[in-house]
């Protein structure tokens, strides 16, 4: 079987929930369908050009007209004729309900088509009404022609199908998987002396600087928290030019440490040494750096929605979206580790890596033998 996956913007180590997804999952895919050739069809600008191999995964990079929105679509149509043309792909499978759009041409071409859906990105207020009608399309399209949705959390897939009931045969909640421990020693040590951080004496905060990740609540909160209050420390970048981004950055505060963009070892260490992990944001399709911060043993404050209530953590975690004064007061507070009794352990089995990939390779070969219906269950409350 002849796999093409389009959707993401580049791998190695490219900010994005979709690209880290793919940077974990394919990798661990290849290893368990040895048979299976896997094709990650990556942006030219976020990736070398011309192929490479990854971890056992074949990435090519195609060029695309630079232009925020019009670049991911353009792109997503020139993959899939790649993808029938080039690579005689048996599969396709499309991140992203932007990408989805272009599902019945995929199967018009004679492709399978898979459709995983990360978030409804047409709420995000970046966009404007072309930009939010054609991912509002893309969503109903991926209910009408994918042979299967995958939604990142039963948080995700229970809106999904409120907006698209009849798409409940072919829909099913795969998680992503845990980060596998980058712990390195030197890396930790050379971020905190390069940021001025001491173990448990700083707040974290990590993803893009995105208007819905609400970093700018946080920035506001440190203004109201008490004099001595930690440093918060906020690790991320904007994806595309961001005039939020720009903004934010713009709010120079004492005691706000904008780190940039941080993986790998360098940000498993930021998480394992931050005495509070706080994540304000009002929208996630599923909350992947709450994760990494839990299996990295950290305290965790979360914003109440649906993603992060998924993580079943104790009412004291949450707090209600924009509450700047509990924010202030959570990060006056005192630090520590994880004070909730969280279960490592549990977690890692929950969202385990292996039983991602496992049922990813379930659907394909599904998608590749028969119609069967999909045997990919929603897993149980945490």
């Amino acid at each position: 079987m002849r796999i093409a996956v389009i959707g993401l913007r580049g791998l190695p180590g490219v900010i994005g929930g979709i690209e880290t997804h793919c940077e974990r999952l394919y990798p661990d895919l290849a290893k368990l369908s040895p048979d299976a050739k896997l094709f990650l069809i990556a942006r030219r600008r976020y990736t070398p050009s011309g192929g490479f191999d990854f971890k056992g995964v074949r990435v090519t990079s195609l060029w695309a007209p630079r232009g925020m929105g019009s670049e991911a679509a353009l792109h997503t149509l020139f993959a899939i004729l790649y993808a029938r043309i080039r690579l005689n792909a048996h599969l396709v499978h499309l991140h992203g309900i932007g990408p989805a759009f272009f599902a019945p041409l995929s199967r018009l071409l004679g492709m399978r088509t898979i459709v995983t859906h990360h978030a409804a990105d047409f709420a995000r207020p970046k966009w404007g009404l072309v930009a939010r009608a054609f991912l509002m399309a893309g969503e109903v399209i991926a209910a009408r022609f994918a042979d299967r949705v995958i939604c990142v959390s039963d948080a995700l897939r229970d809106e999904f199908l409120e907006r698209h009931p009849n798409a409940a045969a072919q829909t099913v909640t795969i998680r992503h998987g845990a980060p596998r421990s980058e712990h390195d020693a030197a890396a930790g040590e050379r971020v905190l002396a390069e940021l001025g951080l001491e173990v448990g004496r700083y707040s974290l905060a990590v993803g893009r600087l995105d208007a819905t990740k609400r970093f700018h609540d946080l920035v506001e909160a440190m203004e109201r928290a008490a004099t001595d209050a930690p440093p918060l420390v906020i690790v991320g970048s904007a994806v595309e030019d961001s005039n939020y981004a720009k903004s934010l950055l713009a709010k120079r505060h004492p005691r706000v440490i904008f780190a940039g963009y941080r993986n790998g070892g360098e940000l498993e260490a930021l998480y394992r040494s931050a005495g509070l992990f706080i994540q304000p944001s009002e929208m996630e399709g599923f909350g992947l750096v709450v994760l990494e911060a839990l299996i990295a043993g950290s305290r965790v404050a979360l914003s109440d929605i649906p993603a992060h209530r998924e993580f079943a953590l104790a009412e004291s975690a949450y707090f209600a979206v924009g509450d700047i004064r509990h924010m202030a007061d959570v990060l006056s507070g005192p630090l520590g580790r994880q004070g909730d009794k969280v279960d490592i352990a549990t977690l890692r089995t929950r969202y385990s890596s292996d039983s991602s990939a496992a049922e990813h390779a379930l659907l394909y070969a599904q998608l590749d033998g028969s119609n069967a219906a999909p045997t990919a269950a929603r897993s149980p409350p945490c």
